[in-house]
């Protein structure tokens, strides 16, 4: 299953070691807060566990999407100057 990982945290080193945690797993940066990979279910919990054991403060928030092929397939991107589809 593809994985959707996007997060919102305050720290600067905090934010830089959820990126490298989700790096090593093996997923892919799409947007400064925003990675997607493909995951087993078992991968998928493993790293929810990872993440879960790092010291969020109150305001900090990490989603995780499991997102299917065919919804992906309709994905779209706007830069300045173009519209595209494709995979991210």
């Amino acid at each position: 299953m593809k994985v959707l990982v996007v997060y919102d945290i305050t720290d600067d080193s905090l934010r830089s070691k959820i990126a490298e945690i989700l790096k090593d797993l093996g997923l892919k940066r799409i947007q400064k807060s925003a990675f997607i990979g493909e995951m087993t279910g078992q991968e998928r919990e493993n790293m929810e566990e990872v993440l879960r054991r790092q010291n969020l403060g109150p305001s900090d928030r990490i989603d995780v999407f499991p997102v299917c092929d065919r919804d992906l397939k309709m994905h779209s991107y706007i830069r300045r100057g173009e519209v595209g589809r494709g995979p991210p």
